[in-house]
């Protein structure tokens, strides 16, 4: 018995280094981010991608609509790499807006403002040019 509870305890600790490992390289929050919808429309569709990414990577919404004022959880980051990501959302017209240089991967909740503004974590990012909005949606 005290055999097996000494090789239990050997198992264990040869397992932590490779647990802390995959912890530090971990995305916030699992790979997670939390959108509010704050755009004053609702949205029907969602596309994120890196910023310096030539095509968008299709998000599927786990609703049918996000509706103005509420949230929505996506994967924050399919390129490790990436630092900034845009997203690009659909209303039920079918016109789209543009947020540039969201910090995803660094975010635990993005609240998208009317016009490509944003929020990160409830606050004005330090170093965004909430300037860069591109279209317009009703």
């Amino acid at each position: 018995m005290k055999r097996l509870m000494m090789v239990l305890a050997m198992v264990a600790l040869l397992s932590l280094p490779g647990l802390c490992l995959a912890a530090d390289n971990a995305a916030p929050n699992n790979g997670k981010v939390n959108i509010l919808n704050n755009a004053n429309f609702d949205i029907y569709s969602v596309a994120v991608s890196p910023t310096n990414a030539n095509q968008w990577e299709t998000q599927q919404l786990s609703q049918r609509v996000l509706a103005n004022g509420d949230t929505v959880d996506l994967m924050a980051a399919q390129t490790p790499n990436a630092k900034a990501w845009d997203l690009q959302v659909t209303d039920k017209n079918g016109n789209s807006i543009t947020w540039v240089g969201l910090p995803l991967n660094k975010a635990g909740q993005i609240t998208l403002l009317p016009d490509g503004a944003y929020l990160v974590n409830g606050k004005i990012p330090e170093n965004a040019d909430n300037d860069d909005a591109e279209g317009a949606a009703n």
